[in-house]
């Protein structure tokens, strides 16, 4: 038995959804999608949300059959991917979602909270608060974290709470905003228009200043976080 780490979203199929701690998670069949776990809480990928995440124990599979269809899937996965795929876990228990988005997860968990109930009103307030030196100051964080050893496939100070929070900020464009909400740029791709694209940018950089508060200095912290502060006032500590 290995020890890992469950993801389950509102998208995931019933018998994941169906999951309970001291409980058993079985696929039906020995076929994709395969439960997917993940090595450590910041590996774990994150692509909806809200969600739960829970500690689990792999369990071998119970046929020849089902053993030679986890061992051709599980092959494919590269060295170090951070996951692994089974067929059963058992659930341990169920965990902060914190743990998923480093040092400051708690923050992060209230800043993706804010990006998916973020409205047209909201967006305006974030654009007009956001510091002009913002961008910079997150910058600077970003390549503080890649100048630093840190394990591989990691891919970013906060896991996947960077692609998350853009998903869910343009989740809510899409759902409040309207079609003005949106623009085609140059290479014929959308993207988002304003307001939705700098409050964006100040829910990035607050998650940045939050969740990787070691990667601040001076006074870039306040800076990152000022739009935050001004719309949804100080983060607990």
């Amino acid at each position: 038995m290995e020890s890992g780490y469950l993801w389950v979203d509102h998208a995931a199929p019933e018998h994941e959804r169906a999951v309970r701690v001291g409980g058993r998670v079985r696929l039906p069949e020995a076929r994709p999608p395969w439960l997917v776990v993940y090595e450590s809480p910041g590996r774990v990928l994150v692509n909806r949300w809200p969600g739960r995440l829970f500690a689990v124990r792999t369990q071998p599979a119970s046929t020849a059959g089902e053993r030679v269809a986890l061992a051709e899937v599980t092959a494919r996965i590269l060295p170090g991917a951070g996951y692994t795929n089974a067929m059963v876990v058992d659930v341990v228990e169920e965990l902060s979602l914190a743990l998923m988005f480093g040092a400051g997860g708690d923050a992060v968990v209230r800043v993706l909270d804010a990006a998916r109930a973020l409205d047209e009103p909201t967006a305006h307030r974030l654009a007009r608060a956001r510091n002009s030196g913002a961008g910079d100051a997150c910058r600077a964080a970003w390549q503080r974290w890649r100048d630093q050893p840190r394990p591989w496939g990691l891919g970013s100070p906060i896991g996947s709470g960077f692609g998350l929070l853009h998903r869910l900020v343009s989740d809510s464009a899409r759902a409040r905003g309207g079609p003005a909400a949106w623009v085609v740029d140059g290479d014929g791709e959308e993207e988002a228009a304003e307001p939705w694209a700098s409050a964006y940018g100040a829910l990035r950089e607050a998650a940045m200043a939050y969740g990787a508060p070691d990667l601040m200095d001076g006074d870039s912290g306040k800076i990152a976080s000022a739009a935050w502060i001004e719309v949804y006032g100080h983060m607990p500590d």
